[in-house]
């Protein structure tokens, strides 16, 4: 039976100078910072450990900045005024600047980029009954190298890369039927979510895979779940929407195995703590116990990194008016979610959010989760301090085939069994580390220790999370 949800407060928070709505967490790719996205014509970055501004990326846009994206070392950012930038992080000017401009100037308002095949990719507004799909070289900007123009009929709201579709799609039995390495996700307020071969300029043959939901898309991604490739959308009235993508009788690409989940899995849904467990002491219960329900107000975001459940569902974030957010997975057994953890506004006043929490990044690699919101605040929470894993609804995770404890038991036997020279190596890794200055504190590092025989659940971990 998993183990009630867990209640955390903020590792670390920080109020931004001037507190600026945070609307999106990037991180570099270069650097260990995070940027941050606001409804203004710059970007700050912030160290991902004392999650202070270190510096403003400025000067180069002259809109609003609708989306960043990073790959291969790079970091790029499109505004609404039609520009789109690559960032030097070191002198923190912009390095590559390109125009959206089809007769006049287009709003970009969704990015992606693909370093290793000298791609941009920009989603637009609905201009003069179009929204474009623009591709450009970075190398020879002045135009686009093509334009998609018919795949979509409103804003472009998303626009990512699914890679390696050969780890996820079978081979076709159609001989006719060309599979791309790279099938371009896009989605847009015309309820439509669309597969695309970024590489071929004929429009009518680059699209390959298409579903209208009905609803006005706020956000989508990919995520792999088994061996397969799920993709998953957020409506603007917080509903979500699941599809797999596999082969269809013919042997092309299809979205299919459509789920749809109401607002009600998400909006405007009581949750009660719980009161005893492990993870609750009576120090903390006296902190929040004038509190006995939280009531969500919204969908912050979809995350599968977090976990997926049996079923293929990926955990969500719900959050309050005040800051408060809940954890959710999906549980098989009853269709519908279930909170995972409670992280809690509180319990000073300078600790956690106190407003609309409007962005969130989890950092896989490291075990932490930062977090904006409307009041300028960004938190950080140390997953990997809690002292019991979260429940992602999948009994094989959550349960370990059992209570854990017999795969414990065995590991700590196989770790008591060390040679010399093994000892040795781990000396000898702990000294290499010293060396390379690996970053250590309240967030990333410190927390490692906090959940007993954390090293030793490494098998365990991965079978949670998975690349996308």
């Amino acid at each position: 039976m998993p183990a009630p949800p867990l209640i955390a407060y903020a590792t670390l928070s920080a109020p931004l100078p001037d507190a600026p709505y945070i609307l999106g967490i990037t991180p570099s790719p270069t650097t260990p910072h995070l940027v941050l996205r606001h409804p203004s014509k710059s970007l700050t970055v912030a160290d991902n450990q004392t999650l202070q501004p270190v510096a403003t990326l400025q000067g180069a846009h002259g809109g609003h900045i609708s989306s960043v994206s990073c790959d291969g070392g790079e970091l790029w950012s499109a505004a609404v005024d039609g520009s789109i930038v690559r960032w030097d992080e070191r002198s923190r000017q912009k390095a590559t600047a390109i125009k959206a401009f089809i007769r006049k100037p287009l709003p970009v308002t969704a990015l992606t980029i693909s370093a290793h095949d000298s791609l941009v990719i920009g989603g637009t507004e609905l201009v003069s009954s179009e929204a474009h799909i623009l591709f450009w070289d970075p190398r020879n900007s002045s135009a686009p190298l093509y334009t998609h123009s018919s795949t979509h009929s409103d804003d472009i709201t998303h626009l990512s890369l699914l890679r390696s579709s050969s780890t996820f799609l079978p081979a076709s039995h159609n001989p006719e039927i060309k599979t791309p390495s790279t099938l371009l996700l896009s989605a847009s307020t015309d309820g439509l979510i669309a597969l695309s071969d970024m590489k071929e300029s004929d429009e009518e043959e680059a699209l390959v895979a298409e579903e209208n939901w009905g609803q006005s898309i706020a956000d989508a991604g990919g995520y792999m779940h088994k061996g397969k490739m799920g993709v998953w959308a957020r409506s603007d009235m917080d509903e979500m929407c699941l599809w797999g993508v596999g082969r269809g009788n013919i042997g092309e690409i299809e979205l299919q195995d459509h789920k749809q989940y109401p607002s009600s899995e998400f909006k405007f849904k009581t949750f009660t703590p719980p009161k005893t467990g492990p993870n609750i002491t009576q120090t903390a219960l006296d902190e929040f116990k004038s509190k006995t329900t939280y009531k969500s107000d919204y969908l912050i975001n979809v995350v599968p990194t977090l976990g997926i459940s049996s079923d293929g569902a990926p955990m969500t974030t719900v959050g309050t008016n005040e800051g408060d957010m809940i954890l959710q997975h999906h549980s098989a057994s009853t269709s519908s979610y279930k909170p995972s953890a409670f992280f809690l506004s509180g319990p000073g006043a300078n600790r956690g959010h106190k407003d609309v929490v409007r962005a969130m990044y989890h950092d896989l690699a490291n075990e932490a989760l930062y977090t904006g919101s409307e009041d300028g605040v960004l938190a950080g929470f140390s997953l990997a301090s809690l002292p019991e894993r979260l429940t992602v609804g999948d009994p094989d995770v959550d349960d370990d085939g059992g209570d854990g404890r017999e795969e414990d038991e065995d590991m700590d036997e196989e770790s008591e069994i060390e040679t010399e020279s093994s000892e040795e190596s781990d000396d000898d890794e702990d000294e290499d580390m010293e060396e390379e200055g690996p970053r250590y504190g309240p967030i990333i590092g410190a927390g490692s220790k906090g959940r007993p025989g954390a090293d030793k659940k490494e098998d365990r971990r991965k079978k949670r999370y998975e690349p996308y």
